[in-house]
């Protein structure tokens, strides 16, 4: 029996995510239109016909990787803003970085290095998707400073609020990405596990909450039990 063929969207689906990898590992500068059509199984004729360039390819690898949202991720942002919707999103976030979890349609891998290789050419990819993906998580997190703030269970701090959560994220970020080797370039002599949990705590004391709310609402079994083990 003839195998079906592919749709013209089927097939531009397949040859992004045969790029995924080779973007992530290469960079876009040294990636050759001949090694992508090669990897995606197809001429580099064919490949032209899906996208006119290179830039083509790379830019609907930028949208394709901004399209996912964890179902997770609305529902956190549907909650009131507090310190309690402070810790779940803090924790959500190292969760997602340290542990990788939940996996998505592009493993993290791929993720950490795609956004390694753009910091280092343009910084094009970076930015679009620190735009559609963090801005908004970002801003969450600074209503639920600002509740937090009120009902007293943060400590005044020079670092603003968009910043306090920036640099979480890049706290996690780097925890990953010393982790992308087959060997960790650094041992920090824990599991995974523990290593999320010194990551949160770590975080929300840089954020400015008190030994008091950080014991009322970071409970880390309690956590992990409610985002499960996808």
């Amino acid at each position: 029996m003839n195998k079906q063929r592919m749709t013209a969207e089927e097939r531009k689906l397949a040859i992004v995510r045969t790029a995924l990898p080779l973007f992530a590992r290469q960079g876009f500068a040294e990636t050759t239109t001949k090694e992508l059509a090669r990897a995606a199984g197809v001429s580099e004729p064919l490949l032209y016909k899906h996208f006119p360039s290179k830039e083509a390819l790379y830019l609907e690898i930028q949208n394709f990787t901004c399209r996912e949202i964890d179902p997770t991720v609305r529902k956190l942002t549907e909650l009131e803003p507090s310190t309690s919707t402070l810790v779940h999103l803090v924790y959500y976030l190292m969760r997602a970085l340290v542990l990788g979890k939940p996996a998505g349609t592009i493993d993290w891998d791929t993720r950490h290095r795609l956004m390694l290789k753009s910091l280092l050419e343009d910084g094009a990819f970076a930015r679009l998707l620190y735009k559609n993906r963090f801005d908004c998580f970002c801003s969450r997190i600074e209503a639920c400073l600002d509740a937090a703030t009120a009902a007293g269970e943060v400590v005044q701090s020079p670092v603003s609020k968009a910043n306090r959560a920036r640099f979480a994220h890049h706290a996690g970020a780097w925890l990953a990405v010393v982790q992308l080797p087959p060997k960790g370039a650094i041992d920090y002599k824990i599991s995974r596990e523990e290593l999320l949990h010194q990551a949160v705590w770590f975080v929300l004391r840089g954020m400015g909450l008190t030994d008091k709310a950080i014991a009322t609402y970071y409970n880390p079994k309690a956590l992990s039990l409610s985002f499960g083990s996808s």
